[in-house]
């Protein structure tokens, strides 16, 4: 995928001017991480944002216990890393590639510099910024609040809406994460969300296929079986 292209499809750049994008598009570098390679540490300084063009990230923080927890996990078109170049604070996360993935990365200085240029991006980016708020202080409820069932199927849940593709039927399917990084997401074990996917499973409120999995989106009716994705086989 062209740089240019890619800008023009990332929200956070929506109300940015076309010749904007293609100054961004000049001025950014394209690098490629293997999987497991750490894009950016924990605790270093920040003097960069990145864009995925292609691939898949983990933003992850270190427990006091030494557990590794997956915050989030983010795709094509996805950004990152730009809380450090606007406080001056260390990375507040690390993130780790997926799978081979592709970024674009550009200086904090063109990044400060359109912000200081364009208050469209400003607002796009106080509103990303929200939008992650309102994530966090979900899963910090969740993880107070809910059991290791509730946490897993609402995971599913926000995966099928953010990553999913329609099946047909109030299905969805996605393509199936492994189980430790769905344990280090939600907080658990991956034995236990082996045992619980082996639950819902029976359930039918999701359909494991290879390397997808497809999740039921809507609770069925009371006293009604719940159907099975044609797709699924």
């Amino acid at each position: 995928m062209v740089i240019t292209e890619l800008f023009s499809r990332v929200p956070l750049f929506e109300g940015v001017s076309a010749e904007d994008r293609t100054a961004l598009a000049r001025a950014a570098t394209l690098r490629t991480y293997r999987r497991g390679e750490t894009i950016v540490q924990q605790g270093q300084p920040g003097d960069a944002f990145y864009v995925i063009v292609r691939g898949r990230v983990a933003v992850a923080i270190v427990a006091p216990d030494g557990r590794e927890v997956v915050l989030n996990t983010l795709g094509e078109g996805d950004h990152f890393g730009e809380m450090a170049l606007l406080d001056d604070a260390p990375r507040s996360a690390s993130v780790i590639a997926q799978e081979k993935s592709d970024l674009a990365i550009l200086s904090r200085a063109v990044f400060v510099d359109l912000l200081k240029s364009n208050f469209v991006l400003t607002r796009a980016l106080l509103a990303a910024f929200s939008a992650r708020l309102r994530r966090a202080n979900s899963t910090i409820e969740g993880l107070a609040s809910l059991d290791v069932k509730s946490r897993l199927a609402r995971y599913f849940r926000e995966l099928a809406a953010t990553r999913g593709r329609k099946a047909g039927g109030g299905w969805a399917v996605v393509v199936r994460p492994s189980q430790r990084e769905i344990a280090d997401t939600i907080g658990s074990s991956r034995e236990t969300v082996s045992r619980t996917m082996t639950q819902m499973a029976a359930e039918q409120l999701i359909v494991p296929k290879g390397k997808a999995v497809y999740v039921k989106l809507d609770p069925p009716e009371a006293g009604a079986p719940p159907g099975r994705p044609a797709a699924a086989g």
